[in-house]
């Protein structure tokens, strides 16, 4: 029997990108239109659907930028990166902060560090960086390859952040304060990777050129698994507890699970551009640019 596939379809004209859950049980998404935040309690969604009073929208504060990716610190504060060069920090009251990056970082991924703060990708300036929440400090480290285009970011159980650089075919992670970089493998077409996730199995990669997902596991050995359809365009990635992943397949609005020992099932999603996702114990949720949330049973 397939698994159990629901849909949550949000206010009219919203565009959701990101996704991810709270201490609290909640989803919070990122609204590329109208741009914003958007808390969602699945608890309070009545029966057949009906959103109700479950989404509730918050602006951004300052600037007219676009929200993107989401990361939740360890100290409970939501975080984005925002298409206006700034980060965004939510704390657990609703009070927010903003963080002014240099002009041209054009922020995209970000991640929670082991001390409260995050790390994020600034490809407009070939860099990654760090804030450390309890000055405000941003520190940034230089990327070895040019133009190398930081996508997403991930930490890894040691606390080193792990980045996809889609235009350089590779992986980089900081070790002792040094970039290091782990090149992968091509196939149908050069290595494009953009998700990113760690897990314990090692560190798993989204490859949206090459129509295929792949790990590289704790010794630096790399694995690849091709899906069939090569304009699948694998998109973002999560680790699940098992050792395995999830991945959206933005070109064929698809979702593929991938088990630790490389078997592959797909699920059909409703609706089109599947981006961020976010599992839980029983439930991964997928946010789809056309308009909604959809729940897919474990």
């Amino acid at each position: 029997m397939p698994p159990l596939c629901r849909e949550v379809v949000l206010p009219s004209g919203w565009a959701p990108y990101a996704v991810i859950g709270d201490a609290a049980g909640a989803l919070w998404l990122t609204i590329l239109t109208p741009p914003g935040l958007a808390r969602f309690t699945p608890a309070e969604t009545s029966v057949g659907g009906e959103t109700g009073p479950a989404f509730r929208r918050e602006g951004l504060p300052r600037g007219d930028g676009r929200p993107m990716l989401l990361a939740v610190a360890a100290d409970g504060a939501l975080w984005c990166t925002r298409t206006d060069d700034r980060l965004s920090r939510r704390d657990v009251a609703g009070d927010h902060r903003v963080i002014d990056l240099a002009p041209g970082s054009a922020p995209y991924g970000i991640a929670a560090a082991p001390d409260g703060g995050v790390w994020f990708t600034a490809p407009g300036l070939n860099q990654i960086g760090r804030v450390v929440i309890a000055s405000g400090d941003v520190t940034l480290l230089d990327l070895p390859v040019p133009e190398a285009r930081a996508a997403m970011l991930t930490v890894d159980v040691a606390g080193r952040p792990w980045v996809a650089l889609n235009a350089a075919g590779a992986l980089a992670y900081v070790h002792d304060g040094a970039v290091r970089i782990v090149e992968l493998p091509g196939g149908r077409a050069p290595a494009a990777p953009v998700g990113v996730a760690a897990s314990a199995a090692g560190i798993w990669y989204a490859d949206i050129a090459g129509g295929c997902v792949g790990r590289v596991d704790p010794t630096g050995s790399v694995e690849k698994i091709s899906f069939a359809d090569a304009a699948c365009r694998p998109h973002a990635v999560a680790a699940d507890t098992d050792g395995g992943c999830w991945v959206t397949l933005w070109g064929s609005a698809q979702l593929a699970r991938i088990t630790a020992d490389g078997n592959v099932t797909l699920h059909q999603l409703p609706g089109r551009e599947p981006h961020g996702l976010w599992v839980e114990d029983r439930l991964v949720w997928v946010a789809m640019e056309t308009g909604s949330l959809v729940a897919v049973e474990k």
